[in-house]
């Protein structure tokens, strides 16, 4: 039997070295997509563009968090949850957590671990095997249930997560470990459309260091927010953008501002203009910062109201914290619109009742410029309104209301 011939035919020296040029250009091309995905995750997440009559924008999603002289205040105890029930009767407790979903067996163990030494009031000690064993729908109902004693300060403001991603929140926060990661997913909840936490004494009985702690703690208080810049091409038109933030904006003078627009545009390649620039001096001076904490005897907090009818103000008006004060001067001032569209507008968060529960001034796109909360380690910041939305639904769902000045 005769074997069968076969030539091999060698690549030319040319064909190899094509080959191995290609190899190389795929290999750093992949290489720069790869590292550019991790940046921009660590960072946050990618620019964005959008345009519109503010011009074209710039956004970059970032996670900034509580800073770490403001995180040691934060008093979360290893030794709870403990859920405080008032002077319910016993029989009535029972009926609350059966109407939460909590099964018969459930709420027999729970029962028997009352807190002894508190009087009148129940306070009662869950089992970690217990509270382990909720569904996340009973979770909610039965934190929901808990809210309605102030008492039970987790599940009366629990954690906000954003855009329902824990891993994204704790990025760069090597201290905690992938067991505290899955720990906390296991006690995830939602309501209104948006995730919560509320159990933080239970997972930091298993955690592991004070430095894991610390970071946890730290990484709890994260708040997604969008750091803004005005991008100028060679071919922008810069009336528009001029006119949206320099005609209604005390303190941005046309006359400061355009020779600046000019002199971007005039660039090879055009240039960007972080919005600070472009902001009235109340929020150019705080945004991204905290208050220091109030000293005894100093007057209120400002808070949300106070930061968004004051956003105009050449001098603030400390009567804007007072919230008959502020409803009135919103009734005197404003008038309601369907939607944003300048600057200064504001976007109100109803409750059920029609009562504000969160003022908010509208910037651009979907941003807004908003105090969370009276507590002085909140930063102001400039938030996407869903995100701002999610703050305030861990209750009840809100409503969005806007409102124009009328000398606007």
């Amino acid at each position: 039997m005769n074997a069968s011939k076969f030539t091999v035919t060698r690549p030319s020296r040319k064909k190899l070295f094509l080959i191995s040029l290609i190899l190389v250009i795929v290999t750093a091309a992949v290489t720069l997509f790869i590292d550019g995905y991790f940046e921009n995750r660590q960072r946050g997440t990618e620019s964005i563009y959008h345009s519109g009559a503010w011009g074209e924008l710039e956004e970059l999603d970032v996670h900034i968090e509580q800073p770490e002289e403001y995180v040691g205040f934060e008093k979360v105890s290893a030794e709870g949850p403990l859920w405080t029930f008032g002077t319910l009767t016993e029989s009535a407790i029972h009926d609350l957590l059966l109407s939460a979903g909590v099964t018969d067996e459930q709420i027999r163990k729970i029962l028997a671990f009352r807190l002894p030494g508190t009087g009148s009031i129940v306070i009662l000690k869950p089992d970690e095997e217990t509270l382990l064993s909720f569904s996340p729908e009973v979770r909610s109902k039965l934190y929901l249930a808990l809210a309605q004693n102030p008492a039970n300060r987790f599940a009366v403001a629990p954690y906000f997560i954003s855009n329902d991603d824990l891993d994204l929140e704790f990025q760069g926060h090597s201290k905690i470990s992938s067991k505290t990661r899955s720990f906390i997913k296991r006690l995830l909840y939602q309501r209104n459309g948006f995730t919560y936490f509320s159990d933080p004494e239970t997972v930091l009985k298993h955690v592991d260091s004070e430095e894991e702690r610390f970071d946890l703690l730290k990484a709890l208080t994260v708040q997604n927010v969008v750091q803004m810049r005005l991008m100028i091409h060679p071919d922008s038109d810069i009336d528009k953008p001029i006119h949206y933030w320099g005609l209604p904006t005390p303190g941005i003078l046309i006359k400061d501002i355009k020779p600046f627009f000019e002199g971007m545009k005039r660039l090879p390649s055009g240039g960007s203009i972080s919005i600070l620039y472009l902001l009235p001096p109340l929020a150019r001076e705080r945004l991204f910062t905290t208050p220091l904490p109030p000293t005894i005897g100093s007057s209120k907090m400002p808070d949300c109201h106070w930061s968004a009818l004051n956003f105009f103000a050449m001098t603030p008006d400390q009567r804007m914290s007072d919230n008959d004060f502020a409803s009135q001067y919103i009734a005197q001032n404003y008038y309601e619109i369907g939607k944003p569209g300048l600057v200064g507008d504001l976007v109100l968060l109803l409750n059920a009742q029609n009562r504000v529960v969160h003022s908010s001034v509208y910037l651009a796109d979907d941003i807004v410029f908003t105090k969370n909360g009276i507590n002085f380690a909140q930063p102001w910041v400039t938030m996407r309104i869903k995100d701002m939305v999610g703050n305030f639904s861990a209750l009840e769902p809100v409503k969005i209301a806007y409102f124009r000045r009328k000398d606007m």
